[in-house]
């Protein structure tokens, strides 16, 4: 279930990078060689930037590579540094959490609010913080499980 979830956050977020490139791709292209530039172009690669960045820091957290710096972090002494290990998923989830209640609040805010040059609400605009929030929710715990009864079962 766990790599099901993981690859297919990976697997969207591959195609909406491919997808931003294409609509980046064609809105310089028309602009420049054209000269006829796409009113809809610019709204949509912002508006695909942002699932790709929020779906992006959910793919870090469930790597565990997106929090933290490595190099300050392996210069510390040990038991700073597991003092480290523990507060990160507790700093994560707050920041998750926040993620999740005021994305909420934006999406509710922006319902009504459509763009002008697509057929489409700002819901779509906001709604990535707070699904981001939710994964990375749902990562954590998966890895906090996997950490504790990995831990139990080589303590056995």
């Amino acid at each position: 279930m766990k790599r099901m979830l993981s690859d297919g956050v990976e697997w969207v977020c591959t195609v909406l990078v491919a997808a931003l490139a294409a609509v980046v791709f064609l809105q310089v292209f028309n602009r420049f060689v054209l000269k006829t530039p796409l009113a809809w172009s610019e709204d949509l690669a912002m508006l695909l930037f942002e699932w790709v960045a929020f779906l992006g820091a959910a793919i870090g957290v469930n790597r565990m590579r997106h929090f933290g710096i490595e190099l300050v972090v392996k210069a510390l002494p040990e038991r700073i540094r597991h003092g480290l290990e523990l507060a990160m998923p507790v700093i994560t989830a707050i920041v998750a959490l926040t993620m999740i209640s005021e994305g909420l609040k934006l999406v509710a805010l922006n319902r009504a609010r459509i763009y002008s040059t697509m057929n489409l609400t700002y819901t779509w605009a906001f709604l990535p913080i707070p699904v981001s929030g939710v994964l990375m929710i749902v990562y954590l715990i998966q890895h906090e499980v996997h950490r504790w009864t990995g831990r139990k079962a080589e303590e056995a």
